[in-house]
């Protein structure tokens, strides 16, 4: 298990990127919004997507 988070604003292309914890990509703490404890990237995207249009896995940390 791994923690997730993902960037409260969308990149130009409308995304919102979804980072491991350990990214070195990851925003401050006041940009992004805590999805939790979750086993891989795909679930926490999919989380993601209850809350946040176009959840996508950061490339840096979480290529898929």
């Amino acid at each position: 298990m791994a923690e997730f988070f993902i960037e409260i604003s969308a990149q130009e292309t409308g995304e919102h990127l979804v980072h491991k914890s350990t990214c070195s990509a990851l925003p401050a703490k006041d940009a992004i919004y805590y999805l939790g404890s979750i086993s891989n990237v795909v679930s926490a995207a999919k989380k993601a997507s209850e809350r946040f249009t176009k959840p996508t896995a950061c490339p840096q940390c979480s290529p898929v």
